[in-house]
Order: structure tokens, then C-alpha cells, then sequence
């Protein structure tokens, strides 16, 4: 039933929203900027400079794109953009070739027009001023290098009122507010205070028990009560949930890739897996150094279980989650990845954008190009895994993906043991007897009936050797759902050719249609499938499944192939879990005939060994298939848990060169693998000791390891400083930089500079423990100041720079989201298994809208909802939730009629509006005030004043008076509206 607050309800409830500043004068975004440099200049330069430039020879139309005057002024036909109007701009009309053909040798890729169309779309932002020379800048002053030189160590200051600070934090910021004459606030209201810290802690606010207890233990010892508090959420697991989440913002977390420039948008079905490792990850407090190079390197770590070596791939999904443009006509995908590695990697841990030196020395930051291709050596030895991008190669050519075992990789004892002899005991007879196969044969001899294509021996001891031979054979009145259960032993090299070996073949013998079941062993033809069984059902269908271990040669596998209908599993070693499971349409019709060791027209046979042949006329279950291999006694396959995005090292790792304008087309120097180096030189001067550690990469790496060692050195001036201004950010509203993802020259500079350091370098004496970190900046006096604040603290930090107060927050997406479901007593504090999508590889736009439906029901906390790039969750989408295609240290706080929209309109805060006048309404004994005050209690986490008290009563009167006399169809239910205006108020969304 749907239902409409009443104006004047809303009205009272929701209060004067709070303005967003216009952005008609502001300084250039340093995302935008960053976008223009990294993304919009180098295609102006590589395709448009040559004839629409200062320095061309002749001036095409009359019209200059290397400068922001010259594109806005445009050319002989009028401006060539219309900021935030791709429409209405000539530029993209010509790059169309529509109006005019701009290049006129060749047109732009798709990809890249769709770049110039979101950078018009976005309000056309370019820093270009004046175009200046493409050299580096010669000289920087101290304060623009701040962040380049070390921490400076100063002791906390003394201060005048000793009696205010509970600690160093408190110190440093009131020697500030006293050197400038101002004074902080009072304290917060213990109500608020707690609700303040629930929600900077888990997200979620506190119930009205928890506030009462608090403020009975606060009102002995303030302090005391805090720490208890503090302490007590932080071991709870929803701190990871919460703060998960911040970070996930910073490492551009999506689940699917976006679009690609193409129009494609593909599913990345195994990027919840890194949700969860760095939940999990921020629960146990992994220190901070260790946290980064598990996510750099952690396939290069060592690990003591199979559980720690699966969640340090998982970790490494942090350089391949990453959105991709087309692969479709651009020869320079690989190096997009490394583009968004190198940029994700630098922006994320320090705060500084190499990747504008792509294509030239950096335009504001002591960052050559030269220095930009030594950190892309390392990535490009790098192998990113990502998966099949939706079996799209237009988007992304298919790679592997990690694959998570149930054992660690075995030093070669195992492989020792199924090299060894086949050797089965009488067991193993009697198991396969009691299943009635319709054939069984030990193949020491040719069966019966059988025939040989090629040469074969026979033995007690080899079984049926093949050389390049296969062997025929049937079965009487075999029926469509059969099983087929062999060991096989294959001697030739998975690459040796396009496919390694078909083992066997159930069809139409000599047919070149081949229809039939064809289990058979990948080669060279798709990397994919290199080394890995599967299964073909012929050229008519062409159509396949593929398993995912690879098949060492030399050793003896013991395979069983089920048919079901049109279902085919396909166990290897005895792993209870099936190596392959779909579904195949079958093909073979009433053959009873099958090949072994070769397909059945004789293609690729087998190089090796075949023994122990059982043909069933059924389906035999997965209790039967792991019973038949447990009589063998024969060393049982690596259970396979599942899959994860990541990288590895590439097979030849190798250093970069210089891509002249950023594209592979024309290449320069080639550059040792190596990190940022003339930034530090620009502040070192020449001093012996260097700022930070050299980089010394092996040649036989990749250097990822050593670059994360780098990058986490104590001795670090950036990494360090950039955490804990994240963390201060989140819980203070502002950073002590304001620009968290940007510590360079055109970055904010600090309001706290000798705060900031104390802070990082006690960040590294702790251990690097955010948790640690957390809860000393919680703890200070200042975090804990009231949001209210008089006008004489307003005249003398009228910005809050001084940190004066608190600022008041509303609450994030998430957030709100998960308090609404809290408060309707729907929210489901257990951890979501996967994702909606964890089992759809493809397209999610095609047909268009498509992708709306794949989002699932769920009451589970925000976090574990599917976070589609270009589809975000409905709930969510209106709340500034971030793209999750690009670093994102500080969402946006916007105040649009779009969100009072969605409080009034949404299908889900109704259904929650509902849900809790249903709870509000369970005691059938209950008054109207208790009833109200129940309502209050849930959403506000305080008892109603007698004003809201009888205005809410008033509204509930009139309401069932109302529906008393309205048809079915105009009822509304009285409660659920008074609950969705609770939903909808300041105080419900908003935080002091």
C-alpha cells in the first residue's frame, strides 16, 4: 500500500535544508583536473595539435584546442564546446564525423570520443590557461614540495589552558586556536556524543538502551565511560563493515567494469571477494604497512595454510578491480591497465597523480615522464587477471583468474606420488563392480571387440600406451544418461600444440560434423583452457564447459564424466566438487559407440597412458564418483574453492619504454624498473642521505614487492601522513588536508602541519594499527567538541579551520540506508555470502536497462549489496554514493531534490515506513503518545518533546479520521506515514 506524507508534517520534520556552494567560480576540481590531464590532453595533443595548435603551420578553421580560451572561443563556425552540453558541441560533432571530420585522416576510437564526451558532459573543466612548454618546472618553493620533505618531530605545545587537553591531539589544536585568539565550544551533549561515535565506528546508530547506559556510566567519569565504549566497537564486527567501505571508496570498487566507452558494461562476478578481504582485513587489524602490500604483492608473500595463501590473492584484486576502457581498436589496453594501477597506486597511498606524466612531465608536481614508465616496467611484469569481462572481447580479451585451493601449492611430494606406478588394490575392482557398469576393462590387453587407429601397446605394468593413437569401442544399449570412468596418464606438453589431447568421445565415429560428448585435455588454442579439461559438443553447436586445474604431465589422473539431460559433471581426482558442472546440450543422439585416447575422427590423440575403463548406463552421484576414487588409494585432487581477481608475475618480466605522447605508437628510451625519483631530488638538493630508500628491483621480478616495501617505509614522507588524514577526514568531517587524494602542488595544504606529522609518526610507533589510530583521535577532546557553536567562535573560525567544533555530518548513503532497516527492525547484521551476481558473466547492459534486474532483494548491511559501475544500487544511488571509477578519499555532499524525492517516492523507505508502523502498532494496549514515543524512539533514538509529541498525535487523528471515509483505494495507513516522516527528518539523517 502506498501512502504521501502530508505537507505540513514534512514540513516540520525536514526542516531548511543546508545549501551546496555554487561551482560557477570555483578553482578547477583536482579531479577534474587530473581527468583533463590524464585522460582529455593527450588526445588533443596526439590527434588534434598537428592542425589546431599555435605552433601548426596553418591554423585549420581558424580554430586553437591547446588552450582553454581557444576551444571555448572556438573557430570560424562558432564555439567548439558547450560545457555540460556534448549535444550542442561542434568539437564532438566533428570528431562525429558529422558536421566537419576531425582527424580528417582517420576518426578518434570509440573509446576516445567518449572520453572528449565525458569531459564536455562534465562541464568541459581544462586547466590550460596558456599552453606552457612540455619541460618540466624548474624550481618549487618549500610549501609546494610540502609533502616531499620528511616529518618534522615536534613535541605536543604547551598551551594556556592545561586543564582542556586529554591528550597531544587536544594539545596541538588549542595552541592553534589560542595563537589566533579563539576558543573551542563546549562539550557535547553525552546523547549525541554516543550516537556521533556509533555512527563513526559502525555506521549504525546506538539504541536508546545504549545511550541511557552510556550517559549513566559518562556522568562518574567521562573519559572512562569512552574508553569502554570505544573499545567495546571496535572488536564488533560491523567496524570492518563500516570502515571497510572507506576504503573501498579509495580502491574505485566496482562489480562490474563500467561502461568501456563501447557501450559495454561487463560483470566482474569475483570482485566480492576482495569486499571481503578487506572487511575482514580492517576487523583484525592488519597493520597499515602490511595491509598495502598484501594488496601490492600478496601473491609474492609467503603463507603457512591454504587460507592465507587464498586471502592474499584475494588482496591483489585491489590492482584488478579497476575499471577498463575498450580493448576494441586500441592497441594500447595493457597500457590502460598499467594507467590505472600506477594512478590507483600513487593517488591512494600518496596522495599524488603520476599518471598525468603519461604523456609529459608532469605540468605541477616534480614528476618527469621518465619516472612515470619505471613504475609502469613494474606493472607491465605484472600479469592482471580479471576474468572473462563478460565473455565480451570487444571489452576486455579474457584472462585467467586466480584460483583458490583447498591445500597449498605442494612442494612435490603429490606430484611424486601420481607419477608413480598405477597400482590399484582389489578395493578399487569391487567398488566399480557394485555401480553394474556395462563395461569394464582394465586395458592390460585390448578389450574384446575393440579396434586400434594407430599403434598402441598393452601391458600389466603401462596399461595401454598410445603414441599418437587412440583405441574404438561400444556399448550395448547404452543409454542417454551414462557415465564414463578412466585413468589417463598424458606425456606430451600442454602448449605443445592447439589442443594437448582428446581422452574420449562419445558419437558418430569418422563424422567430421563430430557431434558427440568430447572430454579432452586444452592446449595453445585458448590459454583459458591450457592444460585443463573440457568438454565439446561439436561443430553444429559448438559449445563447451572448462575446468580449471591444470594437468601436469606424467602423472596419472583419474577421471569420471556424468551425463544428466543436458547437464555434464566431470570430477578429476576424486574432489567431491566437480572440476566441470553446466550445462552442454547433447549431441550423439542413440550412439553407443565412443573413442578413447583420441576424438572421434581421430584428431589430437593421446601421447601417454589409459587404464581401468568403466562405462555406466547411468548417472552415477557425487558420493558414488568420490567412493570409486577413495578405493584406489590413490592421492586425492586439490578441492577448488572458488576464483578471485588479481595479478601474478608475467612470464618475462621486463622493463618499459617511453610511450612518446603516452600511445605505443612510437616509443622512446626504455626506463629501469624503479619509483618516484626526481620529486625527492627536488627537496633533497644535494644531500648524501637520501629522503627514502633506494629501489632495487631483481630482474627476475616484477619489482611489485619491492615497490610496496618502498612505498611503506617508515621513512616515507607521504604514505603515512596520507592514511591518517583519511582516517581524520571520516571522523572529524574535513581532512587536516582538505584535497585527501591530491598532496601535491595544486593540493590543499595543511590547517595542522606539525599535527599532521605528530600523528603519522605515532601511526608508525603503534604498528601502523588503524585501530589504534581510530581510537586515539576519538578519544581526544577534540573530536568529542559539540556541533553548536556562538557567534563569537563563528567570527574567529568562521571555516572551522582552527577545529573550533565539530561539523555536523549527514550520513552517508549506507548509512541512511542501513538506519532505516535497523529502525523497521528488518536489517540483517549477518554477512552476506557473495554477490547478486557472483554467477553471471556478461554484458549487463545489453538489452539496455538490463542491468536494473540484476540487482537482488536484500537486508543485509549496504556494504554487501552489488556495486555495479553505471548501475548502482537503487537505494543507494541518490546519496552521492561514488562511481567506483576513479580513487575517492572524500565523497561528495550534495543537498538536491532528488534525495528529499526518494525519501517522499521510494518503494523501499515506504516498505520500511510500513514494516515499522507495523512493530509501532503490535500492542494492541498501547496509547497514541506510547505508540508515538515507541516511533521516536526507534528512528531518533530519544523520546518526542510535548510539541512533536502532540503534533504527531494530531497527525495520526486526522489521518484515521481521514480513511474512515476514504475508499479502499485513498486509505493511507496513518502510522506508516508518520514513521516515513521520521525517516525523512534532518535529526533521522544527519549526525551532530
Amino acid at each position: 500500500m502506498t501512502h504521501r506524507i502530508p505537507q505540513l508534517l514534512f514540513a516540520l520534520l525536514i526542516g531548511p535544508v543546508i545549501g551546496s556552494n555554487a561551482l560557477g567560480q570555483e578553482q578547477i576540481p583536482n579531479q577534474e583536473r587530473a581527468f583533463f590531464e590524464e585522460k582529455v590532453r593527450p588526445i588533443l595533443v596526439t590527434h588534434c595539435y598537428e592542425c589546431h595548435a599555435e605552433a601548426s603551420k596553418e591554423i585549420g578553421g581558424k580554430l586553437l584546442l591547446d588552450s582553454r580560451a581557444g576551444i571555448l572561443k572556438g573557430g570560424e563556425s562558432g564555439p567548439a564546446v558547450v560545457p555540460g552540453d556534448p549535444e550542442k558541441s561542434l568539437l564532438l560533432d566533428a570528431l562525429h564525423y558529422e558536421s566537419f571530420e576531425m582527424p580528417p585522416d582517420k576518426p578518434l576510437s570509440e573509446s576516445e570520443i567518449h572520453v572528449i564526451s565525458q569531459w564536455i558532459q562534465r562541464g568541459a573543466w581544462d586547466p590550460r590557461t596558456k599552453e606552457v612548454k612540455t619541460g618540466p618546472k624548474e624550481s618549487w618553493t618549500p610549501e609546494e614540495l610540502w609533502s616531499f620533505y620528511p616529518r618534522k618531530l615536534t613535541d605536543p605545545p604547551s598551551v594556556e589552558q592545561k586543564d582542556w587537553p586529554l591528550g597531544p591531539i587536544d594539545q596541538f589544536v588549542l595552541h592553534q586556536m589560542e595563537q589566533a585568539g579563539a576558543q573551542p565550544t563546549a562539550d557535547a551533549e553525552l546523547p549525541a556524543l554516543l550516537r556521533r561515535l556509533y555512527y563513526d565506528l559502525i555506521g549504525l546508530p546506538p539504541s536508546v538502551k545504549e545511550i541511557e547506559s552510556f550517559v549513566q556510566a559518562a556522568t562518574k567519569d567521562r573519559q572512562l565511560a569512552m574508553q569502554a565504549v570505544v573499545d567495546e566497537l571496535l572488536s564488533r564486527p560491523q567496524f570492518g563493515e563500516h570502515w571497510g567501505r572507506h576504503w573501498l571508496d579509495v580502491a574505485r570498487y566496482g562489480e562490474s567494469n563500467g561502461n568501456d566507452g563501447l557501450s559495454r558494461n561487463a560483470t566482474f562476478p569475483h570482485a566480492w571477494r576482495y569486499r571481503d578481504y578487506v572487511i575482514d582485513a580492517i576487523n583484525r587489524d592488519v597493520p597499515y604497512d602490511r595491509f598495502l602490500t598484501e594488496q601490492i604483492a600478496g601473491d609474492l608473500l609467503p603463507a603457512a595454510t591454504a587460507q592465507e595463501r587464498n586471502r592474499l590473492l584475494v588482496a591483489t584484486g585491489f590492482l584488478a578491480i579497476g575499471s577498463k576502457p575498450a580493448s576494441a581498436m586500441n592497441k594500447d589496453f595493457p597500457m590502460d591497465i598499467v594507467d590505472d594501477q600506477i594512478n590507483t597506486v600513487s593517488t591512494a597511498v600518496m596522495g599524488l597523480s603520476v599518471a598525468c606524466a603519461r604523456c609529459h612531465d608532469h605540468k605541477h608536481d616534480p614528476i618527469p615522464t621518465r619516472d612515470y614508465y619505471a613504475l609502469a616496467g613494474i606493472f607491465k611484469s605484472s600479469e592482471t587477471l580479471y576474468g572473462a569481462a563478460g565473455n565480451e572481447k570487444l571489452t576486455a580479451p579474457p584472462t585467467e583468474l586466480h584460483i583458490l585451493q583447498s591445500e597449498l601449492p605442494d612442494a612435490g611430494a603429490k606430484l611424486e606420488q601420481m607419477k608413480a606406478s598405477l597400482d590399484l588394490p582389489a578395493e578399487y575392482f569391487d567398488q566399480t563392480q557394485q555401480l553394474n557398469p556395462a563395461v569394464n576393462v582394465p586395458l592390460d590387453q585390448l578389450p574384446e571387440g575393440w579396434k586400434e587407429v594407430g599403434s598402441s601397446k598393452f601391458s600389466q605394468a603401462e596399461f595401454a600406451q598410445l603414441r599418437e593413437s587412440y583405441l574404438e569401442g561400444s556399448a550395448a544399449d547404452l543409454t542417454a544418461d551414462y557415465t564414463v570412468s578412466f585413468w589417463f596418464k598424458n606425456e606430451m606438453d600442454n602448449n605443445a600444440r592447439p589442443i594437448t589431447t582428446y581422452l574420449f568421445t562419445r558419437g558418430e565415429l569418422g563424422n567430421k560434423e563430430i557431434p558427440g560428448d568430447h572430454l579432452g585435455i586444452g592446449g595453445t588454442h585458448d590459454p583459458k583452457r591450457t592444460g585443463r579439461l573440457f568438454v565439446f559438443n561439436g561443430n553444429k553447436k559448438k559449445a563447451s564447459l572448462g575446468g580449471s586445474t591444470i594437468i601436469s604431465p606424467g602423472t596419472w589422473n583419474h577421471v569420471v564424466m556424468v551425463r544428466q539431460g543436458d547437464r555434464i559433471r566431470v570430477y578429476l581426482n576424486g574432489v567431491q566438487k566437480p572440476e566441470i558442472d553446466g550445462k552442454l546440450e547433447s549431441t550423439f543422439g542413440n550412439e553407443s559407440r565412443f573413442s578413447f585416447g583420441g576424438r572421434s575422427e581421430g584428431f589430437a590423440p593421446l601421447t601417454g597412458n589409459l587404464a581401468h575403463f568403466s562405462l555406466f548406463s547411468q548417472s552415477l552421484s557425487d558420493t558414488d564418483v568420490v567412493s570409486l576414487h577413495d578405493a584406489s588409494g590413490r592421492p586425492k585432487g586439490v578441492t577448488q574453492l572458488g576464483l578471485a581477481m588479481g595479478v601474478r608475475e608475467a612470464t618475462k618480466p621486463a622493463d618499459c619504454k617511453v610511450h612518446i605522447n603516452g600511445t605505443s605508437a612510437k616509443l622512446g628510451a626504455e626506463v629501469p624498473r624503479g619509483a618516484l625519483t626526481a620529486c625527492w631530488k627536488a627537496v633533497q638538493g644535494e644531500a648524501s642521505s637520501p629522503i627514502v630508500p633506494d629501489l632495487t628491483i631483481p630482474d627476475a621480478g616484477s619489482g611489485r614487492l619491492e615497490l610496496a616495501h618502498w612505498l611503506t617505509d617508515p621513512r616515507q614522507p607521504q604514505t603515512w601522513r596520507v592514511m591518517v588524514n583519511r582516517v581524520w577526514l571520516k571522523l572529524m568531517g574535513e581532512g587536516l588536508v582538505a584535497t585527501p587524494d591530491d598532496f601535491g602542488v595544486y593540493g590543499a595544504r595543511p590547517t595542522h602541519p606539525e599535527l599532521l606529522d605528530w600523528l603519522a609518526q605515532d601511526f608508525i610507533d603503534r604498528g601502523g594499527s588503524i585501530k589504534g589510530l581510530i581510537r586515539s583521535i576519538v578519544l581526544s577532546r577534540t573530536y568529542q567538541l559539540s556541533s553548536d557553536y556562538d557567534s563569537i567562535i563563528a567570527d574567529r573560525d568562521p571555516e572551522n579551520r582552527l577545529l573550533t567544533r565539530h561539523r555536523k555530518r549527514r550520513l552517508s548513503a549506507e548509512q541512511l540506508r542501513d538506519s532505516i532497516l535497523l529502525a523497521s527492525g528488518a536489517l540483517n547484521l549477518e554477512p552476506a555470502a557473495g554477490s547478486s551476481i557472483q554467477d553471471i558473466d556478461a554484458l549487463i547492459n545489453k538489452p539496455p536497462h538490463e542491468a536494473s534486474t540484476l540487482h537482488q532483494p536484500s537486508n543485509h548491511r549496504s556494504i554487501y549489496l552489488c556495486y555495479m559501475r553505471n548501475a548502482p544500487p537503487a537505494q543507494l544511488a541518490a546519496f552521492d554514493l561514488p562511481d567506483g571509477l576513479k580513487v575517492t578519499g572524500k565523497r561528495n555532499q550534495t543537498v538536491l531534490p532528488a534525495q528529499s524525492l526518494f525519501l517522499l517516492n521510494s518503494p523501499f523507505v515506504i516498505e520500511q515506513a510500513e514494516n515499522l508502523a507495523s512493530k509501532v502498532t503490535a500492542d494492541p494496549k498501547a496509547t497514541t503518545e506510547e505508540k508515538v514515543t515507541f516511533a521516536f524512539r526507534q528512528t531518533l533514538q530519544r523520546d518526542p518533546n510535548e510539541s512533536e509529541l502532540q503534533q504527531a498525535v494530531t497527525l495520526i487523528d486526522r489521518l484515521e479520521s481521514e480513511n474512515s471515509s476514504a475508499s479502499d483505494s485513498h486509505q493511507v495507513h496513518p502510522w506508516a506515514v508518520l514513521c516515513q516522516g521520521l525517516f525523512a527528518a534532518n535529526e533521522f539523517r544527519y549526525v551532530d
